[in-house]
């Protein structure tokens, strides 16, 4: 489970394994300095502010991670902030408590 921060960007490992030459060890690399959370399923970035999401952002497309700037819309992370989620995915669980990959057992049903 990934607990809330007040925006947090939100990347199943799979997407990593899949889009990011180096895989985890890069995204590691990357965003060591960052407030970082991970379960078996996700990685979460958590940020104070839409700035930092944005800068966020920007790493994770140079990483090559997709984002749809029509649509404002990504199949390869999402964010979720206190306000909810900004665009909806069909991998990721969400409640009041944390976010959840869909295939892990604890999320809740």
């Amino acid at each position: 489970m990934i607990k809330f921060r007040p925006y947090n960007v939100l990347i199943p490992k799979f997407k990593i394994d899949e889009r990011i030459e180096g895989g985890l060890p890069r995204v590691y690399k990357t965003f060591r300095t960052w407030d970082g959370q991970e379960d078996e399923y996700l990685i979460g970035i958590g940020l104070e502010n839409a700035t930092g999401v944005r800068k966020c952002f920007e790493e994770l497309l140079r990483l090559g991670l997709r984002f749809d700037d029509n649509d404002e819309t990504s199949e390869d992370f999402a964010v979720m902030a206190k306000e909810g989620i900004w665009w909806p995915v069909p991998w990721l669980i969400y409640n009041d408590e944390g976010c959840w990959f869909i295939a892990d057992v604890k999320a809740p049903v």
